[in-house]
């Protein structure tokens, strides 16, 4: 008789601990998520495993239980993290799950599902700001994804939302970098680098690393105007990869060889050179030095082959371009002045339209 008492109090027990267990399997689910970004690697198949787990518990949830707030909180945040909707629609139409977060629950069903490739706008409607910190930084985030490109002043109000209700978590990290995406770099060049340094001091281990890098090339060193913010960025570039290190460096030195700062731009070339690891990154430091030892009068301009000068990008062929100018100039005034002659003048205005027409190219070359 105990033992069958004993059973039955477990099964009346079940209820309860179905939606303890599954709140707590969600909270875990968010705590290898987070490790996996700070460099865990073994917390991606972590992750895997436990949303197969939540989604086994999910089925087994009963239908009365479909309407307290703690089950339906869970199933959104799983949900909003990634999670599949298997089984889900046919609780939300059978209205098991009416309550207090119904509606977002539904919405957050469709979201799941991928309908009409897009964030439904029941989703829009609701303020992250009321809901508990872990539903809330969710929300926001997803929100402001959204609303990336369509109001990037409420997408960029959103992420910061995200970020203070998570801080240290895949929330966050996903987060610096949509919203260093859609910051304007030069107006907003405190809040890009401040944010920048918060991801590289706490997210250079993630597995979306990558992106982040790809998201502050072009925030920083693919701006032709760049050279006057280099000096905010270079500690965080400092921290990242050799490739990112010498990227940015090699970028300061050819902008700083064509403001006229050669000795500074020698000095860049040198830091560029501790983090070169690419033979293709060698060969451009070898170039710039050799463009600089022209400019400074130490030697003429690198000779490379036609194939080699193809090979060059818009920046690199143009100042190519201005330093072999600037060198072939400079051995032409060291000649003797010869007595003008009728042929001389009509060189001479040969000369200056070939130098116009190649101004003119190098206006259409810069990637202003």
């Amino acid at each position: 008789m105990r033992g069958v008492a004993a059973i039955v109090a477990g099964l009346a027990l079940l209820g309860d601990a179905h939606a303890a267990d599954l709140s707590e399997m969600v909270r875990d689910l968010n705590v290898i998520q987070n490790r996996m970004v700070t460099g865990d690697g073994m917390a991606r198949d972590l992750a895997a495993r436990q949303f197969d787990l939540i989604e086994k518990t999910i089925a087994a949830v009963e239908p009365d239980e479909w309407g307290t707030e703690r089950i339906q909180r869970a199933v959104i945040i799983y949900l909003l993290c990634g999670g599949a909707p298997a089984g889900l629609r046919e609780i939300h139409e059978a209205e098991f799950d009416a309550g207090k977060l119904g509606p977002l629950l539904g919405a957050s069903i469709e979201y799941a599902e991928g309908r009409d490739g897009g964030v439904p706008k029941p989703i829009l409607d609701i303020d992250a700001r009321h809901l508990s910190p872990m539903l809330g930084g969710h929300l926001a985030l997803v929100q402001g994804s959204a609303l990336t490109g369509e109001n990037n002043a409420r997408a960029i109000e959103l992420f910061d939302l995200a970020r203070l209700f998570m801080p240290g978590s895949l929330v966050e990290e996903a987060a610096l970098r949509r919203e260093i995406a859609i910051l304007d770099p030069v107006r907003d060049v405190g809040k890009v680098s401040l944010l920048s340094a918060r991801y590289v001091s706490k997210y250079s281990a993630s597995p979306y690393a990558p992106n982040f890098w790809d998201v502050l090339r072009r925030a920083t060193i693919a701006d032709p105007n760049f050279l006057p913010r280099a000096s905010q960025f270079e500690p965080i570039f400092a921290k990242g990869p050799s490739g990112e290190r010498a990227a940015f460096y090699l970028t300061v030195s050819r902008l700083e060889i064509l403001a006229g700062d050669f000795d500074q731009a020698r000095r860049t070339l040198d830091k560029a050179a501790q983090a070169a690891t690419h033979p293709s990154t060698v060969k451009k430091i070898a170039l710039y030095r050799g463009l600089l030892a022209a400019l400074m009068q130490d030697g003429g301009a690198p000779a490379l082959t036609a194939e080699e000068i193809a090979r060059l990008d818009k920046q690199d062929s143009a100042l190519f371009g201005i330093a072999s100018s600037v060198t072939t100039g400079l051995a032409v005034r060291a000649q003797p002045p010869a007595t003008p002659t009728e042929d001389s003048y009509e060189m001479a205005a040969t000369v200056r339209q070939a130098i116009a027409k190649s101004d003119e190219l190098l206006k259409r070359a810069d990637p202003q």
